[in-house]
């Protein structure tokens, strides 16, 4: 690796040879992000992104985009001895991003799965063309290229029994029409008992695509009993627009140790409602406590079927109001909703401050 940093001070006495010239700040982060489709956030002391980029600054950059790519800090090369004020010119940068930046053998690992502790296979599916990365947390890595949308498993057996952590990353390119079949599901045989923690974003691999494709999350973390804690905040961060029928149907039904879900969770979603996008969502989530206010991002419209039907039925440590958007409760937006559109959406969840005047229909 020192090689590699020489070769970048090598590269600002001779690039004026091949037409280099002086990068500025904005110019270190435009080519991370289209080399490795990630935002690196701007240094929040600095007073205009115009301002040149020195070897420190580059450096600096470079490692907070290996901590977005790996989930925790990999490197420190902005604090080592090639770190310095001296100037960086647009080869040095292109050179450093592209030798430096890495995510242990897989680009863009974007979500993390923390297994229990007696794991010893681990299983998923795929129902997306695209190309996509796994880390499996014992040093083994695979490439799955994918050119058509077939439900397709992947598994892996490890060698001792054991906590793993588990990294996904690509880009999904086209999605699997079908309304039964998950862009990404960890759900076997109708129950996955290895996942203990999610973190990052399944939204940044599966996203909403540039013709307006919608990926669907059905079943895709389905009895995950030993999930506990929060339900990331950026989980489907890059999910904007209309909802697609079946898009959140059961994703996480039968999540009991889940405690709470963040604010900002469907907040991409806009536009008219679809026939069943939130059908038994957190069905027997038993842990949750609260639904926060926007939950379901700015839908409106005309109600569908099973739109809401169980989405949160069988929840029973509900407290606090139940699901609002902009202040207005969903009973109220939709107060001619039948119970096949939003059959027992509450049913169970009787410690909700306002239970007592929801309709009959909606618990």
């Amino acid at each position: 690796m020192k090689k590699i940093l020489l070769i970048l001070f090598g590269l600002l006495f001779v690039s004026g040879a091949y037409s280099a010239q002086i990068a500025n700040v904005e110019y270190v982060h435009k080519m991370i992000e289209q080399t490795w489709d990630i935002t690196v956030p701007y240094n929040s002391a600095l007073n205009s992104v115009k301002q040149i980029a020195n070897m420190k600054y580059l450096l600096s950059a470079i490692d907070v985009a290996n901590h977005m790519l790996n989930g925790s800090a990999t490197t420190d090369y902005g604090n080592g001895e090639f770190a310095t004020t001296q100037v960086a010119d647009t080869d040095t940068v292109n050179t450093a991003v592209e030798t430096l930046v890495t995510d242990n053998g897989g680009r863009n690992y974007k979500f993390f799965i923390t297994t229990t502790s007696n794991t010893t296979s681990f299983s998923f599916s795929i129902s997306a063309a695209g190309e996509f990365y796994v880390d499996w947390g014992d040093g083994t890595r695979n490439k799955i290229t994918r050119t058509n949308t077939q439900n397709l498993g992947y598994s892996h057996n490890y060698s001792t029994a054991g906590t793993y952590t588990i990294k996904i990353g690509g880009k999904a390119t086209a999605y699997n029409t079908s309304t039964t079949y998950a862009a990404i599901s960890f759900y076997a045989n109708y129950s996955q008992t290895e996942i203990a923690s999610i973190d990052g974003s399944l939204g940044a691999i599966f996203g909403t695509l540039a013709d307006g494709s919608q990926p669907r999350f059905y079943w895709t973390f389905y009895n995950a009993s030993n999930m506990t804690g929060s339900i990331p905040s950026d989980l489907f961060a890059g999910i904007s627009g209309a909802p697609a029928s079946y898009m959140f149907d059961s994703t996480f039904y039968g999540c009991s140790g889940l405690t709470s879900i963040p604010e900002n969770l469907f907040a991409g979603i806009s536009g008219a409602p679809a026939s069943n996008m939130f059908h038994s969502t957190f069905y027997s989530c038993r842990g949750l406590t609260s639904i926060p206010e926007n939950l379901f991002g700015s839908i409106s419209g005309t109600a569908q079927n099973g739109m809401f039907y169980m989405t949160f039925g069988y929840c029973p440590s509900l407290t606090g109001p139940s699901a609002r958007i902009n202040g207005q409760y969903l009973y109220e937006i939709w107060p001619s909703a039948t119970s096949y559109q939003v059959g027992g959406m509450y049913s169970g969840a009787t410690g909700l401050s306002d239970y007592s005047s929801i309709p009959t229909y909606w618990k």
